[in-house]
């Protein structure tokens, strides 16, 4: 992968690991698109850096994968990017949880981390096929 010259998307990329490569894409000549769940967390990394863009979506949704897809698509066909970051670590004692009634609460961690990477890659897999340079990775 070229290091400059990249339209890439970032998923999760408002906060933490996903920001800080945001940041280091942008001064290494990219133009990035990050996106997450959290508008308000989203505008604070725009203020940071200004010419970062922005999308909120919710990746524990497939209609919101696809619908980003489409967005990306139809807004940034030069993107040749995708740094799947996004996902989720929820706390709970698996000795008191109750899965039995309660499992969308569970399986909300598994889509995330493991359902949305896996079906992002698949959505821009034929996109990317097409360019000459492309990559799809995760952090």
């Amino acid at each position: 992968m070229k290091l400059s010259g990249n339209t890439i998307l970032i998923t999760g990329g408002g906060s933490g690991i996903g920001l800080a490569f945001a940041e280091r894409f942008i001064k290494a000549g990219n133009q990035v698109i990050v996106c997450g769940r959290r508008e308000n967390v989203l505008q604070q990394a725009k203020e940071k850096s200004p010419i970062l863009i922005t999308r909120v979506c919710d990746l524990t949704i497939e209609s919101k994968r696809a619908a980003l897809f489409d967005w990306v698509n139809v807004n940034y066909p030069e993107v040749n990017v995708l740094v799947n970051n996004s996902g989720i670590q929820l706390r709970f004692n698996v000795l008191k949880a109750d899965a039995k009634d309660n499992w969308s609460y569970f399986s909300k961690e598994i889509t995330a981390n493991l359902e949305a990477p896996v079906h992002l890659s698949m959505l821009f897999a034929p996109f990317f096929a097409a360019k000459e340079e492309a990559s799809v990775s995760a952090s």
